[in-house]
């Protein structure tokens, strides 16, 4: 998000027609949902080790409140467009 805003701030960028910055991070959000490497690596990581279910669940949880967070920016955003109510 901050260096999408700074590179439309400096004019080497700009955001396409009908894109506005709480779209941008509504998704930036929802970018933390790629959850697949990070138990790839914490397998390597950890191998059989008690940690690696422990991880695996921090994981999923992060996972889990960054969609819901990505969801609720999104549509709060996406409503406000529309002109709905906050």
């Amino acid at each position: 998000m901050l260096a999408s805003w700074l590179a439309v701030r400096l004019g080497a960028a700009e955001l396409p027609e009908g894109v506005t910055f709480g779209q941008v991070w509504g998704a930036g959000i929802l970018g933390g949902i790629g959850f697949t490497m990070s138990i790839f690596v914490s397998g390597l990581a950890f191998g059989e080790s008690d940690l690696l279910g422990t991880a695996k669940l921090g994981i999923l949880a992060a996972s889990a409140v960054a969609g819901l967070a990505g969801y609720a920016t999104l549509r709060v955003v996406l409503g406000r467009a529309r002109g709905e109510p906050g």
